[in-house]
């Protein structure tokens, strides 16, 4: 049954009367009587109506604050209740962007489920910033990522190295020029680790300054990679589109649209595809670590222990899952 407090937080998350009424399946008459019921009781407002998008008074972020703390003990008592039912129930919120929800998250929820199959999983896709955030308020209990995060925040767990790739339309001319051909890979080359070779030359991007190509757009940790791989070569990009997901950039740079910067685990999760061709990018930039991340402070639950267990023992070195995407 909600409370008035629910009623005035969800207003205060989704900065609208009429947002949280629609949330919440209630008439927005209903939330408006409720909240001023709460105003009544406190003595003074919460809200600014004035202001567009809705915004707290002094009054109000004192109330919102009180409200997340104990929203935070009730999700303590809730969680800890669980874990003393020995994880024969309970729930466990997992996030991710559409990479890794779709490639990281579906090992290891098979994995998890197989020794805990009462409890129950929920999975949100969005981008890393608004991942976060739902993580530092406990709405996810455990996000996979990658690229920067606040280490005062967040405790992380690497599990997985990925390498980036600049993948060509295999009909470009650029390909057959002679100091690019040397580094020319084929997804079989992928496949079988030879972009991890330092017989590989590492391409040089001046090689394809003005070239078209498709980039993932701000806020991904991609964007953030291209764009300093770019400026320690020296050249600035002819962007054709800005992207939200790397398969959509894969799916168009197959169609010749332009070049693009790829994983090697996209590839080799992806469609084969004889429309592309690969080659090494050189530089710290180039290689980045997956991760688990979980908030620091906040109280780590049994469901919490036993996912990272067993998603990190998929990847271990000594075991036969150590790479879950190998066919």
């Amino acid at each position: 049954m909600l409370t008035g407090m629910d009623y005035v937080y969800a207003v205060w998350q989704e900065r609208s009367f009429s947002a949280a009424a629609r949330r919440l399946f209630v008439s927005q008459p209903a939330l408006s009587a409720a909240v001023k019921k709460v105003e009544r009781e406190l003595g003074l407002p919460i809200f600014d109506r004035r202001r567009s998008p809705l915004q707290l008074t002094d009054a109000g972020k004192a109330y919102i604050e009180a409200a997340e703390r104990i929203y935070r003990i009730q999700n303590d008592l809730t969680r800890y209740c669980g874990d003393l039912a020995g994880l024969q129930s309970g729930s466990l919120n997992l996030g991710g962007t559409n990479f890794f929800a779709s490639c990281f998250l579906p090992p290891m929820i098979e994995a998890f489920s197989q020794k805990y199959p009462q409890i129950r999983l929920s999975v949100t896709e969005s981008d890393s910033a608004d991942l976060y955030d739902k993580l530092s308020t406990e709405e996810l209990d455990i996000i996979v990522d990658s690229g920067v995060y606040d280490a005062s925040l967040y405790e992380i767990m690497p599990f997985y190295t990925d390498h980036l790739l600049l993948a060509v339309p295999s009909k470009l001319t650029v390909n057959e020029r002679h100091e690019v051909a040397a580094g020319k890979m084929l997804r079989a080359d992928i496949l079988a680790g030879r972009h991890l070779s330092d017989s590989v030359p590492v391409v040089a991007l001046s090689e394809f300054a003005g070239e078209d190509f498709l980039l993932l757009g701000k806020g991904n940790d991609m964007y953030r990679r291209a764009k300093g791989l770019f400026q320690a070569a020296g050249v600035v990009p002819k962007v054709r589109l800005y992207l939200n997901q790397l398969m959509t950039a894969f799916h168009m740079a197959r169609q010749g649209l332009g070049i693009t910067i790829l994983t090697d685990t996209l590839v080799s999760l992806a469609a084969p595809t004889d429309d592309l061709v690969y080659y090494r990018l050189g530089g710290d930039l180039a290689t980045r670590e997956t991760f688990l991340a979980v908030k620091k402070r906040g109280y780590r639950t049994k469901a919490m222990e036993g996912f990272i267990h067993s998603s990190l023992g998929l990847y271990k070195k000594d075991s036969s899952l150590a790479n879950p995407f190998d066919s």
